[in-house]
């Protein structure tokens, strides 16, 4: 067969295909490239394309289907569920389990065990058993007919139980009900189990039998009314006859008689008599009587009497010519005279003049007062108090206490003023001030005046304009002003002094001193930053700057030196100046000067514009020189002769 190109081939159409038939194609990822190109029957290809896609028939899919056209369904279909957004249009329905439908339902014939709805909208229904909120009706035949409200224009029934029935005529044999309101109830018998209330009136033209209490909020009214018990709340008659008790609320008339009335309260206008009257409460606004026993309780605006035996009388005031018991207790008792064993007051006592052997106040305010023996209590206050004597553990006066003399242990004041003062054993407080303070010893936290004389004096910290003593011994004292001594000073440890030490001779073991200049000094340690003087003699002498006409000493260390003449075993210094420098051994950063003689020398580069080195040839080299030696534009010069040594 020649070799055509695949638009070249004749068609085949879609029912023509076998399933034997083949397609090629090439395997990509075969490794032997003479073998990548493959065949595959139509029966293979479905089976690749049922993995990826649905089949004719039979398909199961697993995840979500849409379905933009319409769907037809010819068979059965199973669902677990439908969710349609529009309207579904269904030849028959047939729900075997329970339909909740959340819009309208309608159709010719709805037929199902148990219909369940908010609202039924038909024009024939017929049910077994229709329950619901709310139905509504025009005309119905019901075998049983229940519910909390049944409205309608007639409603016929051989019987019926309602729990609540109203309309504008009620007609029937028999009505038995639980409870009823009628506007008008016309009947020959009326059989009423329970209460009866009539809001107008009520006409019985046979007999009226209550087998309890009848309560009329209008007029009950008749020739004779009879019964065991009336409750009215008025009762307004010509007479009454009452056989047994005649009890309410209030009962007035002109003219009471009864062998025993009882009762909670009464008002009687006019009065009251009888052998004996008694009650628990009477509010008479005059009572009189030869005499009177209360068992309980007797009280009043005013209550007078010539002779109360009482066991307790409680009131607000009383005048009593005179009264007497062996407890009299009350809030207020003016009395021109008041006398007893003892008395308890439990608010106030007050009089012009209140005597007494003892009195035991808890709270005691007077204007003045006169205790001729004694005054005593856990406080005692007043403005003013007049004592010959004092005497107390504790005592706190607010204002002012004065007297000839007043001692005391402890005296705790915010101040004290007096002419003369003698404390025994301490005075203390916050400012103690005074003309003269004398004392053996005195312990102050502050303590200021113009002038202090004494044996010793000892402070923890002392301002002072002028301070004379003839010996003053300090611990840790910070002097701000000037310190001058006119005799010696010996000073333990050190001295930090932030302005300036002068004097003729300054001797000591070591000084730090910023800035120092002296005449003439020796110590055994010299340190600070500036140091002057004429002559300096320091074994240890460590400065930031010193110019010294002579500096003498075993050790010198510091950034610059200045000094005419400066002899030392040990010196390290950053820049040393002077017209003449001795020492046994020197370790400078930078040594200058017109002449540099020394011993021996170790330096990191020399520049000078003559090197002498007077040490004799031998076996020690006079000059080791690890590096280049270069000299000026001359070039390196050496005068005299030269001699190398192996």
């Amino acid at each position: 067969m020649a070799n055509r190109r695949i638009s070249e081939f004749p068609a085949i159409s879609g029912g023509e295909i076998d399933e034997q038939d083949l397609l090629t194609l090439v395997h990509v990822f075969e490794v032997d490239p003479t073998l990548r190109n493959k065949k595959i029957t139509f029966t293979q290809f479905k089976e690749y394309l049922n993995e990826y896609y649905a089949p004719a028939s039979g398909a199961t899919f697993s995840g979500n289907v849409t379905i933009s056209g319409n769907l037809t369904v010819s068979g059965t279909s199973s669902f677990n569920s439908i969710t349609a957004s529009g309207s579904s249009t269904f030849s028959g329905i047939v729900v075997q389990n329970n339909a909740v439908i959340s819009g309208t339902v309608s159709g010719l014939t709805i037929t199902g065990t148990n219909v369940q709805g908010t609202n039924v909208n038909a024009v024939t229904a017929t049910v077994t058993t229709a329950t619901g909120t709310t139905s509504a009706f025009t005309s119905g035949v019901y075998q049983n007919l229940s519910g909390a409200t049944i409205t309608g224009g007639i409603v016929r029934s051989p019987s019926g139980v309602f729990t609540n029935l109203s309309g504008v005529t009620i007609t029937g044999t028999t009505v038995a009900a639980t409870t009823g309101t009628f506007q008008e109830l016309g009947t020959p018998v009326l059989d009423v189990n329970g209460n009866l209330s009539v809001a107008s009136g009520l006409t019985v033209t046979g007999t009226a039998q209550f087998s309890n209490g009848v309560q009329v909020t209008g007029t009950l009214s008749g020739t004779t009314v009879t019964g065991s018990t009336a409750q009215f709340t008025s009762v307004t008659g010509v007479s009454g006859v009452f056989t047994t008790q005649l009890s309410g609320a209030t009962i007035t008339g002109n003219t009471v008689q009864a062998s025993n009335i009882t009762g909670v309260s009464g008002t009687f206008t006019t009065r009251i008599s009888g052998a004996t009257v008694t009650g628990n409460t009477g509010a008479f606004g005059n009572v009189s009587s030869i005499s009177g026993v209360f068992t309980q309780f007797l009280s009043g605006a005013v209550i007078t009497g010539d002779t109360g035996q009482y066991t307790t009388l409680t009131g607000v005031s009383g005048t009593f010519t005179t009264v007497s018991g062996a407890t009299v207790t009350g809030n207020t008792v003016a009395a021109t005279i008041v006398s007893g064993v003892s008395g308890v007051f439990t608010s106030q006592l007050s009089a012009t003049t209140v005597t007494g052997v003892s009195g035991v106040f808890t709270n005691l305010t007077s204007t003045s007062g006169t205790f001729t023996t004694q005054v005593s209590g856990a406080t005692v206050t007043g403005n003013i108090g007049t004592f010959t004597s004092l005497t107390g553990a504790t005592g706190t006066f607010t204002t002012h206490v004065s007297g000839l003399l007043v001692t005391g242990d402890t005296g705790s004041f915010t101040n004290l003023t007096g002419i003369a003062g003698v404390f025994t054993t301490s005075v203390s407080g916050a400012t103690i001030t005074g003309d003269t303070i004398q004392g053996t010893s005195g312990v102050f936290t502050n303590l200021s005046g113009t002038t202090y004389t004494g044996t010793t004096v000892s402070a923890t910290t002392g301002v002072f304009q002028t301070l004379a003593a003839t010996n003053l011994a300090f611990t840790n004292t910070t002097v701000s002003g000037d310190l001058n001594v006119l005799g010696s000073g010996f000073f333990a440890s050190g001295v930090q002094i932030t302005g300036t030490l002068s004097g003729t001779t300054i001797t000591g073991t070591t000084v730090r001193s910023v800035t120092t200049s002296a005449t003439t000094g020796t110590f055994t340690s010299l340190t600070g930053t500036t140091f002057t003087g004429t002559t300096v003699r320091s074994v240890t002498t460590s400065a930031t700057t010193g110019t010294f006409t002579s500096l003498t000493g075993t050790t010198f260390t510091g950034t610059t030196v200045r000094a005419v003449t400066t002899s030392a075993t040990t010196g390290t210094f950053t820049s040393l100046t002077g017209t003449t420098t001795t020492g046994v051994t020197a370790a400078f950063t930078t040594v200058s000067g017109t002449t540099v003689t020394s011993t021996t020398g170790t330096f990191t580069r020399i520049t000078g514009s003559t090197l002498e080195i007077t040490t004799p040839s031998g076996t020690t080299p006079a000059i080791v020189c690890s590096g280049v030696v270069s000299g000026g534009v001359s070039g390196f010069v050496i005068q005299g002769p030269l001699t190398i040594l192996p």
